[in-house]
This record gives C-alpha cells, sequence and structure tokens, in this order.
C-alpha cells in the first residue's frame, strides 16, 4: 500500500465530476459527458463552479459560445469542447472563430466520429472510438492547468 493510498483511502472524499454545459442544442454535450465521465448540465448553466462548454465548429455556434462566456465570465468556463460538425476541415469563419476564442479560453478541438452519429448511447461504441476519445481526455486535463500568455515569456527573459 502506497503513501496516498494510507493518507486517503478509497472513499474518503469524492473527486470533483466535471460539469459539461451546451452552448446550444444538438452540441454534442451528453455524449462527450458519457464518454469523458462528466456530468451533463443540457443548456442550463450551473449555479457555481466552472463548466466545460461544448458547441460545434460553426460559426453561429462560435459565436454562442463568446456571448456565453461574455455573460458568465472567463473564470466560469474552464474550456470549450469544439465538436466538428462535418467529416473534413471546418468552414474558415469557423476557423478563425476557434483562433479567437482560443486566445482567451482552452479550446479542445474534436474531430469527426462517425460512429458517433445519431447513437442513443455513446458508451455502445466506446471501445471502438477509446484511442481519439483519450486524446480528447489528455487535451482536456492540458486545458486545466494552462499558463496563461506572458507568464512563460516573463520567466524566460528572467533565466538569461
Amino acid at each position: 500500500m502506497g503513501a496516498s493510498e494510507w493518507l486517503f483511502p478509497a472513499g474518503t472524499f469524492t473527486v470533483p465530476r466535471e460539469m459539461f454545459v451546451g452552448v446550444h442544442p444538438g452540441a454534442g454535450t451528453s455524449t462527450w459527458a458519457t464518454l469523458l465521465g462528466g456530468t451533463d448540465h443540457g443548456l442550463a448553466f450551473p449555479e457555481a463552479g466552472a463548466v466545460v462548454a461544448v458547441c460545434r465548429a460553426t460559426p453561429a455556434a462560435l459565436n454562442t459560445t463568446k456571448a456565453l462566456i461574455g455573460s458568465h465570465g472567463l473564470a466560469r468556463v474552464r474550456a470549450v469542447l469544439v465538436v466538428a460538425d462535418a467529416p473534413g476541415r471546418a468552414l474558415p469563419a469557423a476557423v478563425r472563430g476557434i483562433k479567437v476564442l482560443s486566445s482567451v479560453v482552452p479550446v479542445v478541438e474534436v474531430p469527426w466520429m462517425v460512429k458517433l452519429r445519431g447513437l442513443e448511447n455513446p458508451q455502445a461504441v466506446a471501445a471502438a472510438i477509446a484511442k481519439p476519445v483519450q486524446r480528447v481526455r489528455d487535451r482536456l486535463a492540458e486545458a486545466r492547468v494552462r499558463v496563461p500568455r506572458g507568464v512563460v515569456e516573463t520567466t524566460r527573459g528572467n533565466d538569461q
């Protein structure tokens, strides 16, 4: 038994689950909350805590995401999961929107996965899409510890 198991035996405290909020209907909130082990809040923003906003990679959805961040504040949106709306490249206007959004909040882009289309239960195909789901999970974890721009440059400048 390691020190962490001795100090914190299983069940002594709960690990908070990621809260997913849809920016618009059909964003993929339920699917990604299920696949990533989070809680699905639908389109309702919870009263407290930071959330992962989920939207499709369309100009309209990205504009709505910006408005959501504007109305709730940056501190309440931990990251944005941008789910591909179709196979292939995103529309140029969507690419620009993602770039603008990523300058203020961590953005995790989710590729198109045909196996998820029209499913009621994403767990039914979880094994078949395990690798891309793990990549999304890893990117979301990286977004949690994002260092704001300017901090790294300032630190590097002091080292010289």
